[in-house]
């Protein structure tokens, strides 16, 4: 069986035109993680940043659409940056879902789903104690 990533499976991928699915960015317990297929690099990004970045690339199209910088980018390169854009918010809005796990409400209800061992004497343990 072949399983595509990137396909319907949240994950996003953007790189150079050259190689266009170089870096591909997925959500995971509440942070953004993203692999560099050129280096094999990988890293987590918290949402917050993640955000900032989307942002940053935002005004830097806005920026390149100003009369005096005309020409900074050609077309396609900022159709492909705000496809980017969009797509990342949707992860962006999935990651939001899974729980940022700096939130205090998320930690308390993910230590609630850890598993708790208990460890109970039974009358066997009690009765070779006191052969001894």
């Amino acid at each position: 069986m072949t399983v595509l990533l990137g396909v319907n499976q949240g994950v996003v991928f953007f790189g150079p035109r050259a190689n266009p699915k170089a870096v591909r960015w997925w959500a995971e317990n509440g942070q953004l993680h993203w692999e560099d297929s050129r280096t094999n690099a990988y890293g987590v990004v918290s949402l917050r940043d993640f955000l900032y970045r989307l942002q940053a690339i935002n005004d830097m199209i806005s920026n390149g659409r100003r009369k005096e910088n005309e020409g900074f980018m050609h077309v396609d390169e900022i159709e492909r940056h705000m496809k980017f854009i969009e797509e990342a918010v949707e992860l962006a809005k999935k990651a939001k879902e899974q729980g940022i796990p700096q939130d205090p409400e998320v930690r308390r209800h993910k230590a609630m789903d850890l598993p708790v061992s208990v460890a109970i004497p039974s009358a066997i343990t009690d009765v070779r104690s006191e052969d001894s």
